[in-house]
C-alpha cells in the first residue's frame, strides 16, 4: 500500500477497514496515483486531478480498481468530455447488462457517466460524475473484472417483464435527503414510494418531480397540488399504453412527505384487481 511520510497510520486503518480477511479481498490504497501495474489502466480523463485510488483484490486477482479525480465543470459536461476521449481510445459503450427493472425514487445526488468496454475483451469501465458544487465534479472512474464474468446471469425473468426501465430516477432536491420505503413490479405494473423530510410545500416537491419526469420525455395529462395532495398523470413513451402518476403526501408531521410514483399498462388485463391508472386521471381533469 502506498503511503504519506506523514499519514501512514491513517492510511493503514483505511486499509484496513476496507479489507475482509474472512472472504479473502485484499484492498491497496494508492495516494494521488494509480497502483504501477495499472499506469495506463483505466484510461484517466485528460486536465482531472487524481486523489488517488483504491484495488480490490481476492488471492492475487484484480477484482476492480476505482479512480477519484477532481475535475473542473458539471457533471454533464465532464462526463461527455470523457466519454469522447475515451471512443478516440477505442473505448465504446458496454451494453452487456440492460437497464434496472425499475428507477423511480433514488437516494443521493444525480449523476451522469456510463459503461465502457475496449471491444469484447477486458474490464468494464465505469465511469460516473456527481456535483460537488462551485462548477466542480467528483468523478469516479471504476475498472470491473468481475462485471463481465456475470453478463451471461442478467438478461432473464425481471429483466424481461413489461414495463422494466420504463421509470427514470428521481432525486431529491439538493441538501435533502431521501428515504426509500420500497419498490415493486410486475403483470404491467411497478411502483416506487419514498419519504422525505424537508420545508418545502407539496406542490413545489410535485413540481420538482415533475420536472425530472417531463426531463425523460414523459407527457403530463393533468395534475393539481394544494397543501396536503398534490398529483399528476402521466403518459410514459414508449409502446405498451403505458400511464404514470406522481403523488406527493403531506398528511403527517409538518415537514413529512410521502411520495409515490406508479405506472400501469392499459393495455394489460386488471383481472379484477382494480383500474388502471389512467382510468383514475383522464386528460383533461
Amino acid at each position: 500500500m502506498a503511503t504519506s511520510p506523514d499519514e501512514p497510520a491513517a492510511l493503514e486503518l483505511a486499509r484496513r477497514l476496507l479489507s475482509h480477511p474472512v472472504v479473502d479481498i485484499t484492498v491497496e490504497l494508492t495516494v494521488g496515483a494509480v497502483p504501477a501495474a495499472f499506469t495506463d489502466l483505466p484510461p484517466l480523463p485528460t486536465g482531472a486531478r487524481l486523489l488517488g485510488s483504491v484495488l480490490n483484490s481476492r488471492q492475487g486477482r484484480a477484482l476492480h480498481l476505482e479512480a477519484v479525480l477532481d475535475a473542473g465543470g458539471e457533471p454533464a459536461e465532464v462526463a461527455a468530455a470523457y466519454a469522447k476521449e475515451l471512443a478516440e481510445r477505442r473505448w465504446g459503450v458496454f451494453e452487456g447488462f440492460p437497464r434496472p427493472p425499475h428507477g423511480g425514487f433514488a437516494p443521493g445526488p444525480p449523476f451522469d457517466g456510463g459503461m465502457f468496454r475496449q471491444g469484447e475483451q477486458g474490464p468494464v469501465l465505469v465511469v460516473s460524475a456527481v456535483s460537488l458544487g462551485t462548477e466542480r465534479t467528483d468523478l469516479r472512474v471504476r475498472l470491473d473484472w468481475e462485471m463481465p464474468r456475470h453478463v451471461g446471469d442478467w438478461g432473464g425473468g425481471a429483466m424481461r417483464m413489461a414495463g422494466a426501465g420504463r421509470m427514470p430516477q428521481l432525486h431529491a432536491p439538493r441538501g435533502v435527503a431521501l428515504e426509500m420505503q420500497g419498490s415493486s413490479g410486475g403483470e404491467g405494473r411497478w411502483t416506487s414510494e419514498a419519504r422525505i423530510d424537508a420545508d418545502l410545500s407539496v406542490a413545489e416537491l410535485e413540481e420538482h418531480f415533475a420536472s425530472q419526469l417531463a426531463a425523460a420525455g414523459w407527457e403530463r395529462v393533468a395534475g393539481r397540488a394544494d397543501d396536503v395532495v398534490g398529483w399528476s398523470s402521466w403518459l410514459v413513451p414508449g409502446d405498451g399504453n403505458w400511464r404514470g402518476l406522481l403523488t406527493v403526501l403531506a398528511p403527517f408531521a409538518a415537514r413529512e412527505r410521502s411520495l409515490s410514483l406508479r405506472i400501469e399498462s392499459r393495455d394489460r388485463d386488471t383481472g379484477g384487481r382494480g383500474p388502471n391508472v389512467s382510468s383514475i386521471f383522464s386528460r383533461g381533469s
